[in-house]
């Protein structure tokens, strides 16, 4: 069996794919506030599949959660958990061997990842549909279409998959070696990601630059189903800000040095705090989810929030008291 060290540097640079680097900044930790009634969240540990660690990519408003574990031997595989149970997917390949993961999930169930051999892959009803590129996946939407970026040796670029059918989404700026990658999609179809250093709506087949907080960069990460996106932006001080955009791009009231990774249709933003902290943004009030009780009296730390359903439940992947990465789901009380 794999040393705990060496299956956790394999889960880690899943982990670190999955995570904007921005600045840090110790003064951010400063915004946070105590979220009220804490005591009512309650932890949940997903578990492995046989190994020391796994990582918690996405979920579903009924609870489903996606992601990838390691299992006994070597390599970690994708899969699924559900009601208490996980899942293993398999390699999504012919392989034996290697690493898959399991990356989105929608509310009919079908779930999207990447095979062991690379190759992005969905897994509908218990077989496993190829897509026919590299890349990676980083969100599906109700009528099952997959967003992402695919990678062709030369370039990587956002693209959308629908009805077996792979299309290139183009970039920002008359450089068509640009890169873009696709970060999010919601109910109508619109995506959002970044493109030359600026995020970007996609509707209607057109890409739009979001700009900046008066900066040089830009980045979207999510949005939900009325069209509030939000994400990450330099300031006019060169400052990584959390911000919404409807109409106009806005910083949130959250730290700087940080940035919102998701949504949902209530309002409620996660965050991350350049992937040493995480952290909910409801109705104003901003919480390190490292602060609520049960997260620690478990001993756990470092948790970085990947997903937020419209129930309010967020996973992601938290550091355990004995070293480990753990795919953690956090539930909030009625």
């Amino acid at each position: 069996m794999r040393s705990s060290k060496a299956a956790n540097a394999t889960l880690a640079a899943v982990v670190a794919a999955s995570v904007m680097a921005v600045t840090h900044d110790a003064a951010a930790q400063a915004h946070a506030k105590p979220l009220k009634r804490q005591a009512q969240w309650t932890l949940v540990d997903v578990g492995t599949l046989g190994g020391p660690g796994s990582y918690g990519a996405g979920i579903s408003n009924a609870g489903v959660v996606v992601g990838c574990a390691d299992v006994a031997g070597s390599g970690t595989h994708a899969f699924v958990y559900q009601a208490g149970s996980i899942r293993d997917l398999g390699t999504g390949s012919d392989a034996s061997d290697g690493n898959s993961c399991a990356l989105a999930v929608n509310d009919e169930g079908l779930v999207a990842g990447r095979a062991a051999t690379g190759e992005l892959v969905e897994w509908v009803d218990g077989n496993v549909v190829h897509l026919g590129v590299k890349g990676n996946v980083t969100a599906v939407n109700g009528a099952g279409t997959v967003v992402g970026s695919i990678n062709d040796g030369a370039s990587t670029r956002a693209f959308m998959y629908r009805d077996g059918v792979v299309t290139d989404l183009g970039n920002l700026g008359t450089d068509a070696s640009t890169a873009s990658s696709a970060n999010a999609i919601n109910a109508q179809g619109q995506i959002v990601g970044n493109s030359n250093n600026h995020a970007f709506r996609y509707q209607a087949g057109a890409m739009t630059d979001l700009g900046t907080l008066g900066g040089g960069s830009s980045i979207a990460k999510g949005i939900d189903d009325r069209g509030d996106i939000v994400g990450m932006s330099a300031d006019a001080h060169g400052t990584p800000t959390p911000f919404v955009y409807n109409g106009a791009m806005q910083a949130l009231p959250a730290p700087t040095y940080s940035a919102a990774i998701a949504i949902n249709n209530r309002g409620q933003v996660i965050g991350s705090g350049e992937g040493i902290y995480g952290y909910l943004l409801d109705n104003g009030t901003v919480t390190r989810l490292d602060t609520i009780p049960a997260v620690q009296a478990k001993g756990w730390r470092h948790l970085e929030p990947t997903g937020i359903n419209d129930r309010g439940w967020i996973v992601g992947t938290a550091t355990t008291s004995t070293g480990d990465l753990r795919a953690f789901v956090l539930v909030p009380g009625q």
